[in-house]
């Protein structure tokens, strides 16, 4: 229950921060606001950078970034996961071996790894790292939410209408997919700390396109390099990246334990 609380404070606090970014922000997170790999001082609460760019304003417009990339990344994977599942769940053998088959093989693949060969094939940038990560995710979510809607196609009122001669597209909106959506949401937080992970990590080995463009995987990367002279650059986005993937991660164990799987 604490951990519960805890990850709702910290996420709450990470999402108000982000939409209140111009109004807690005094320095342009892109253009040097003074000396390079200055300390934490009352000007600069976060010190600066290699290029003397305030660190707290880009960390708190980094969060926008960071936090955008990923929510939408799970977002591709629940909807398109959950919709191909459904169909896989509610089709013919045919089209469930088919569909079945095809989300086994591209999970031999690495997830990560797979984000990284879309990316490597359409290029860099934002836009296609959260399409990556999302894409990548979908056949995971996929097999989970055909294994639910499975098990729920078994239940009485579903062989019912089965028996009165529903259609497949009928069944799966009308009952498979509501009966199975508290479900999908716990597990729609866990696939959100995981494209937070991927989407950073990409991030990180500068696959977001301009490093200029504050992003927490960036600004790790970018500190990476200061560790002796100014550790301060990689620890804390390193520590805002950390707390975040925890607090999704502990948000979603805590409501699966109340939710069975």
């Amino acid at each position: 229950m604490i951990r519960r609380i805890l990850a709702i404070i910290w996420l709450s606090t990470i999402l108000a921060v982000a939409a209140a970014a111009p109004l807690l922000t005094v320095y342009d997170p892109v253009q040097p606001a003074g000396g390079a790999l200055e300390s934490p001082s009352a000007i600069h609460p976060l010190g600066t950078d290699n290029l003397g760019r305030d660190v707290f304003s880009r960390l708190v417009y980094g969060s926008r970034m960071s936090l955008v990339m990923a929510g939408m990344a799970g977002a591709i994977a629940v909807v398109f996961g959950s919709l191909l599942g459904s169909w896989s769940a509610v089709s013919r053998r045919q089209v469930d071996a088919v569909l079945t088959w095809s989300g086994n093989v591209l999970l031999s693949i690495p997830g990560l790894l797979l984000a990284m060969l879309f990316v490597a094939s359409l290029g860099t940038g934002a836009l296609t790292v959260t399409l990556a990560v999302g894409i990548s995710a979908v056949p995971g979510y996929m097999r989970v939410a055909r294994t639910l809607m499975k098990q729920i196609r078994q239940e009485e009122y579903i062989l019912a209408a089965e028996a009165i001669g529903a259609s497949s597209l009928r069944i799966a909106w009308r009952h498979i997919i509501p009966n199975a959506r508290p479900r999908l949401q716990v597990l729609a937080t866990t696939q959100l700390a995981w494209s937070f992970v991927n989407t950073t990590t990409l991030s990180f080995l500068g696959f977001a396109g301009d490093p200029s463009t504050p992003e927490w995987g960036a600004m790790l990367n970018t500190g990476r390099g200061f560790l002796l002279q100014a550790p301060h650059l990689a620890l804390i986005p390193g520590l805002a990246i950390s707390l975040t993937i925890l607090a999704l991660h502990a948000l979603g164990t805590t409501s699966r334990s109340h939710t069975t799987i």
